[in-house]
């Protein structure tokens, strides 16, 4: 029983880690792709048309390197069922599905950027004067959306279960997990964004949704970890 639970605990460390590495790879690729040298505010307010001056090889090279890293991220999550695992299957495999489509979707959102990107930096090179060329990046911006909107519905949904397991207190995080859900997370994080000055806020801006996935996976790997090897 304690070598089978050692193996867990060493699972859950590698797993967790794993999902780790990939969300901090995805950061980087979130700087080279559209972090910019400016407040965070003033990125924010300009949205994706700040793409517009970013050499072509950054789009490229971020879009590919987050695209290629992102599904990493699942790897994180079995970490988390097995944390939640202890209060049945149904429960845990639905939050931890739920966040792998996310994650999924994730891809998607991450990739739109190369042909936003694209789109704006090829609007400003016409002279801004080419409405067709206007009319596909507004057609763009719109999918994007989309997968926002689709992401963030997981999220929530995901995390008010995900804080209902807990809330039972028959898995293996500590009720005050359930607080450090992701969805509180990116909430608590969002805000603090908006104080960050130039250089450093246009770059943590456009990645603060996975530095929120970083820091939830960093805690839940290490509640996770240290509750089994306590168990041996």
């Amino acid at each position: 029983m304690e070598k089978k639970t050692r193996s867990k605990a060493d699972i859950v460390l590698v797993v967790g880690l794993i999902g780790i590495i990939g969300v901090l790879i995805t950061i980087i690729s979130d700087f080279i792709l559209i972090g910019k040298p400016s407040s965070a505010l003033s990125f924010l307010k300009l949205g994706t048309e700040s793409m517009a001056d970013i050499a072509q090889w950054r789009i490229t090279l971020g879009v590919f390197i987050g695209a290629v890293v992102l599904p990493f991220q699942i790897a994180g999550l079995i970490s988390v069922y097995q944390g939640l695992k202890p209060a049945g299957k149904l429960m845990p495999l639905i939050v931890v599905i739920t966040n792998a489509h996310a994650i999924i979707m994730g891809v998607a959102f991450h990739i739109s950027y190369a042909f936003i990107g694209s789109g704006w930096k090829l609007y400003y090179e016409t002279g801004r004067e080419n409405e067709i060329i206007a009319e596909i990046v507004r057609r763009f911006a719109f999918y994007w959306k989309i997968i926002v909107i689709i992401m963030f519905t997981e999220l929530l949904f995901s995390s008010i279960v995900y804080v209902l397991v807990i809330m039972k207190g028959k898995t293996l995080y500590p009720k005050w997990m359930a607080i450090l859900n992701p969805l509180c997370i990116v909430i608590f994080i969002f805000p603090l964004i908006f104080i960050l000055p130039a250089p450093i806020g246009g770059f943590i801006a456009p990645a603060y949704f996975n530095i929120s996935t970083m820091l939830f996976f960093s805690f839940s790997t290490t509640v996770i970890y240290k509750k089994l090897r306590r168990l041996v």
